[in-house]
């Protein structure tokens, strides 16, 4: 069997999750969850972390602070985990889907146009297996019709859009830490962010 993805995981980690038990911080707080929640920011470029349990939970933090209300429209790529599209239909919203760049399997800026409406209010941009969206387009027409982006950067830690870290294009981003992701612990997500207001929303959420 040829595996999609095996977690590099070594004496550090070990020592670490020692560390974990032996202090009694083994779960959501603690000095190791405020210092990856920086480390990832600043990754990132941006000024805030908020820890979640997994990516989707990171998804569904960061829609349920931007407080879409419902019949509120959300752009979404139509090739992405389910996650992408079903946390907006959590929160009361619609996900309305757009085709993807056959080159790069990412959101393709021209559907945008195409698929927005009065109720709009927002982007997932979605950068697939790592790969970033073109974000200049996407962040111009954003601008320009005065949306929202959100990535979801769940496969992307790390990737860059023309010397800028995926995760600084949007009004929040979000990254998972599931097993198969660039880096792992375990499960787990994050929600980055510029904003301190949706960062202070956010933590009173979680």
């Amino acid at each position: 069997m040829i595996k999609i993805a095996t977690p590099v995981l070594g004496e550090e980690e070990l020592a670490n999750l020692e560390q974990c038990i032996k202090t009694g911080w083994i779960s959501s707080a603690g000095p190791f969850v405020s210092e990856f929640e920086e480390r990832v920011a600043c990754l990132s470029g941006c000024a805030f972390g908020i820890a979640t349990s997994s990516g989707t939970t990171a998804l569904h933090l960061s829609l349920a602070a931007l407080d879409l209300q419902p019949d509120d429209e959300v752009l979404v790529p139509c090739l992405t985990f389910v996650a992408t599209a079903s946390t907006v239909l959590m929160v009361g919203a619609r996900p309305v889907l757009c085709d993807v760049d056959p080159s790069t399997w990412c959101l393709d800026p021209a559907e945008l146009a195409r698929r927005c409406t009065s109720r709009t209010k927002g982007i997932v941009a979605v950068h697939l297996y790592g790969h970033p969206c073109d974000m200049k387009p996407i962040n111009d027409f954003a601008e320009q019709n005065g949306l929202w982006i959100l990535e979801d950067a769940a496969e992307a830690l790390g990737a860059r859009y023309r010397d800028e870290p995926v995760g600084s294009f949007g009004r929040a981003a979000v990254f998972s830490f599931f097993a198969n992701k660039t880096i792992t612990t375990g499960e787990g997500g994050m929600m980055v962010t510029g904003d301190a207001e949706l960062a202070e929303r956010a933590r009173l959420l979680r």
